[in-house]
């Protein structure tokens, strides 16, 4: 199985990388519903959107589960282009993270992301993901994960745990208003990219875009127990893995 060597208080660390490709892995099942669909994920220098980070920690020890609730933040500011090895235009994100709102935001990493005829992408880690494909369709279908192995493993508070198991990427709302932290965007977009779940595991993945801002809100629950019991909710049931919760602060 692959492997990789770090996972920092659940923000995905991307690094650089220049070899990107396209998919024709969508399904789009009602063409009544179809629009291009790339002013959802804009790429332009100097464009920032900052964030609040509120993350769940579950750490097995011994027969206890330690829970650490923790509140960062995060920008993120397009701040250069270079051509990856296709020719294709990539867009390199500089991200700065804080503990506290009055603390100055600390370089923490460079990003990548390019946007194509047929999709749009990052590489988070080192790993790729398809994060939309055009035109944008509602029940649209695609395989986000087409360049990772699901079976990756990824420490979490010491515990491997297979994140990417049974990912699938739908658009389950197209250009419906919504309400973010207190704010009101008209046109957004909704994108499950897992929603899976057993009695021992829960893979729910969804992010939402707005038109002309990019992604305003991300929710993961990578979860594992080995308590079975159905009504108990995963809050408490969880042994290991986190909840993610990141969500729009301001933008220009």
């Amino acid at each position: 199985m692959n492997k990789i060597s770090t996972f920092s208080f659940l923000l995905l660390l991307l690094m650089l990388a220049t070899n990107f490709g396209c998919s024709e892995s969508t399904v789009i099942e009602d063409l009544d519903e179809v629009v291009q669909g790339i002013e959802y994920f804009p790429l332009e220098i100097g464009k920032f959107i900052s964030y609040q980070v509120d993350s769940t920690i579950f750490d097995v020890d011994g027969n206890l589960t330690a829970v650490i609730n923790t509140t960062s933040f995060l920008k993120e500011e397009v701040s250069d282009t270079l051509r990856d090895n296709e020719g294709d235009l990539v867009y390199r994100i500089k991200r700065y993270v804080k503990s506290n709102m009055e603390d100055p935001w600390v370089t923490k990493d460079i990003w990548v992301s390019k946007r194509t005829e047929f999709q749009a992408e990052r590489v988070e880690e080192n790993l790729r993901f398809i994060k939309m494909v055009f035109p944008l369709a509602e029940a649209a279908t695609w395989n986000g994960n087409l360049y990772i192995d699901e079976r990756t493993v990824i420490p979490i508070a010491g515990e491997s745990m297979e994140v990417f198991k049974n990912w699938s990427s739908e658009l389950t709302l197209l250009g419906q208003p919504a309400n973010v932290a207190g704010q009101f965007f008209e046109d957004v977009t909704t994108i499950s990219h897992a929603d899976s779940e057993n009695l021992i595991e829960l893979r729910q993945v969804t992010e939402k875009y707005a038109k002309g801002i990019g992604l305003i809100s991300k929710e993961m629950w990578i979860l594992d127990t080995q308590d079975i019991a159905p009504t108990d909710p995963w809050e408490l049931k969880a042994e290991k893995g986190y909840i993610l919760k990141q969500t729009i602060m301001d933008h220009n």
